[in-house]
């Protein structure tokens, strides 16, 4: 078969063929690329001798030092990686136009699966295939960074957390989460939703900010998504507003009072209203002792700001109070997130990155959704220049995290 190698191609074309594959990202689609505007980008495509669309790539370019650049393809290219010869013709493609263009580095990292499984079978000997992909890629002279396990370790997170939506997704989750989200459903929590809750989303995540002690994004980073993506971007933030919720505990715990104080009560229906005025009176208690902290009427409990294509929905960012987590806001939100996902017939959820131990916080957060596991092959780079390579490979990350923290501590 014989293959052309276009670059300056018409994203809505590389657009169509990403979506329509097994490999569809979010970060292969052209608005990536303007949410990443701090980068620059060239749209990279093959066709076949039919002139189909055999092969795309966003390349991502980003200025390093001595006139050199760095060309990445997070989660691409998009192709098909068992036809060998369409791999060698377009990576040996993409190699030529990264040398003439002063690259010193070519670094891909496709969404192709080393392994996926259930969360709840990841102790059991689960296979790994598509080694010949690895062979292949390395033997068209990629360096294969290796089967990395913890998020910092690659540009790009080689776990993957992913849900598959039904309509019916709500019946599978386990009885806890249901519960969770209809407690959070029954606790006074108040959402509002797009553009106008940025400023407060920001606010949210900048608990997450202070708990791990690093800069995350800013407001304008979310605005410029929110604006990129638009009626495919869900912004949503939670929030407890105290007097309100004072009041439907007061009223709660009176109606309670007066049908345990009614004749002919039975001792169990007595006993299950005693338990509910406990509880409702316990939680007055907190929440009175909150509003006083806080010292205005209304607290922000959690955040989320998700994107979606045709086919694909990605949780990008959570932010969670940690004084109200008994509230389950982020169950909540990860509900109507899904139920959006299921009412737009989106069959497949990304939960985001998650650390190769499988037992961190995030990450048995997650899994109290039937999430499986995806692990990629992996990050490759084409080293055009070493020196330069060697400089940024060592160097750049470290400054990166120093920033990072520096940000995060002030």
């Amino acid at each position: 078969m014989k293959y052309t190698f276009y670059c300056g191609s018409d994203p809505k074309d590389n657009d169509k063929f990403v979506m329509n594959s097994d490999q569809n990202s979010l970060f292969q689609c052209s608005p990536w690329a303007s949410v990443k505007n701090n980068w620059d980008h060239v749209y990279a495509r093959a066709e076949d001798e039919n002139g189909r669309t055999s092969a795309t790539a966003l390349i991502l370019i980003r200025n390093l030092v001595f006139g050199k650049k760095l060309f990445y393809i997070p989660r691409g290219p998009v192709m098909d990686y068992h036809n060998e010869e369409l791999v060698s013709f377009f990576i040996g493609e993409l190699r030529n136009y990264a040398k003439k263009h002063h690259c010193a580095v070519l670094r891909f990292d496709p969404k192709i699966h080393s392994r996926m499984y259930p969360y709840t079978k990841r102790e059991e000997d689960n296979p790994y295939f598509n080694q010949d992909v690895i062979d292949l890629l390395k033997g068209l002279g990629a360096k294969h960074k290796g089967f990395t396990t913890m998020i910092s370790e690659a540009t790009q997170p080689r776990y993957n957390a992913e849900m598959d939506v039904t309509s019916d997704y709500f019946d599978r989750l386990e009885h806890k989460t249901q519960k969770s989200i209809r407690k959070a459903g029954k606790s006074g929590l108040e959402i509002e939703s797009g553009m106008e809750c940025l400023d407060d989303f920001a606010k949210v995540m900048h608990f997450t900010e202070v708990r791990k002690g690093v800069a995350l994004r800013g407001e304008d980073y979310f605005r410029n998504m929110m604006e990129v993506y638009g009626d495919k971007a869900i912004c949503m933030v939670t929030r407890i507003n105290f007097p309100k919720q004072l009041q439907a505990l007061s009223d709660v715990i009176a109606e309670k009072e007066k049908q345990l104080g009614e004749e002919g009560i039975s001792k169990k229906a007595a006993a299950a209203l005693k338990r509910e005025v406990d509880q409702a009176k316990k939680e007055k208690e907190k929440l009175e002792a909150d509003y006083k902290r806080e010292g205005r009427d209304e607290a922000l409990t959690c955040g989320i700001l998700s994107v979606y294509n045709d086919h694909l929905m990605e949780l990008f960012y959570m932010g969670n109070n940690p004084d109200y987590m008994r509230f389950c806001s982020s169950y909540y939100l990860y509900d109507l997130c899904l139920a959006k996902a299921a009412e737009l017939g989106i069959t497949e959820c990304s939960f985001g990155g998650i650390e190769g131990t499988l037992n961190d916080g995030l990450t048995l957060f997650k899994s109290n959704f039937p999430m499986n596991v995806e692990e990629y092959i992996g990050e490759f780079n084409i080293v055009i220049d070493p020196v330069v390579d060697q400089l940024f490979e060592n160097v750049y990350p470290w400054v990166l995290q120093r920033a990072a923290k520096i940000r995060g501590r002030r």
